[in-house]
């Protein structure tokens, strides 16, 4: 039996494989934020997971219908059926893989029969329990991008389909960042200030992010003709984009570690001429619940209860939040507005060049 332990900063999973179960293709999406050691039995981990091969077919009545992820694109729909056993053993199964889960809270343990194509259902299991994991650490969980140069990221945000994809990739393609984080980014307060990690997100992109940069489209698997009616600022027509071949064309920056913050960039893009990028004027107070409103925990949501073996304890770091938040809200920021093309930054960064 393989074992070994799967670290996200001070998160700790540990694995028990028999043989014969294969999980490079879950280790390859996760290695640019996670990395393998070997137990350290002097450490606790958060659970245990035990991964078998699938033994059995479930019928597909079976249970109450949960989902371990929502999404408007089915390729990231993860619907399944949970019930809980004798002795409060709670199980979950997959419905398109037959990808079982079983819950041990108790013994901190979860029991994993992988299916056919069972890697992302495990992906999401893995990415699910060290999110909320780190929430009861204090961390805060941004619906943002990153993008990392020198040391330091600029955070992108904005609400669903403003365009933070394609400001991110705008810092990348022209003036020599690198991609941290494409969806979610983790900010906590340290001894010296703001920390910042990344998080390894399936490229989900837009229809004219993807035609906008040379190369992506056949990475993507789109064609020109292709173009969905209204497509070039909705927040609707997204695609799965292969992360290999997505990481290959725009550089990431090694995501084990934490970076300090440079500042925020609020995208808001859509029709116009011009790109403006202006200095944000707002109080603390006003931007602090601008934080509050891509708050991406993992703990809220309609769906949010699909698993229920962590427990919700953020409110024991509530005192640690508002400090992040209050700091987050002390960073020079600006709006992005017009179509979101950047010919220059509005702050020096050291060796990096001016845009197209």
């Amino acid at each position: 039996m393989e074992i070994f332990d799967l670290v996200y900063a001070s998160s700790r999973l540990r694995f028990h494989l028999v043989p014969g179960v294969d999980l490079g293709e879950t280790l390859r999406f996760l290695d640019t934020h996670f990395w393998v050691e070997k137990p350290d039995m002097l450490s606790t981990p958060l659970a245990t997971l035990r991964v078998t091969p699938l033994r059995r077919d479930v019928p597909e009545s079976a249970g109450e219908s949960v989902y371990m992820r929502k999404s408007a694109g089915e390729f990231f729909t993860i619907a399944a059926k949970r019930w809980r056993e004798i002795g409060g053993t709670e199980t979950v199964i997959c419905d398109r893989t037959q990808t079982t889960f079983r819950f041990d809270q108790t013994e901190r343990h979860i029991d994993v029969e992988i299916g056919s194509d069972g890697w992302f259902d495990l992906v999401e299991l893995i990415r699910d329990l060290v999110l909320r994991d780190q929430e009861n650490r204090g961390a805060v969980i941004l619906h943002a991008t990153a993008a990392a140069h020198a040391g330091e990221v600029m955070l992108v945000s904005g609400s669903k389909g403003a365009g933070k994809s394609t400001i991110l990739l705008e810092l990348v393609e022209h003036f020599g960042y690198q991609i941290l984080s494409g969806d979610k980014t983790l900010v906590t307060e340290g001894e010296r200030g703001l920390s910042v990690r990344g998080w390894p997100d399936y490229p989900h992109l837009g229809y004219a992010t993807i035609m906008k940069y040379p190369g992506l489209s056949a990475i993507a698997g789109i064609s020109a003709a292709a173009a969905p009616e209204g497509h070039e600022f909705s927040p609707y027509n997204k695609y799965a984009v292969d992360p290999a071949g997505f990481r290959a064309r725009f550089p990431s920056a090694l995501g084990n570690g934490s970076w300090v913050p440079r500042g925020i960039l609020h995208a808001s893009i859509g029709p116009g001429e011009n790109t403006v990028v202006c200095l944000l004027r707002q109080s603390v107070s006003e931007r602090v619940q601008e934080f509050d409103t891509h708050d991406e925990s993992a703990f809220s949501g309609q769906h949010a209860d699909w698993m229920r073996f962590i427990p919700d304890r953020r409110a024991e770091q509530s005192e640690q939040r508002a400090r992040t938040l209050a700091q987050l809200a002390e960073l020079p920021a600006w709006t992005v507005h017009g179509p979101g093309d950047l010919i220059e930054l509005p702050f020096k960064t050291p060796g990096v060049r001016l845009g197209n």
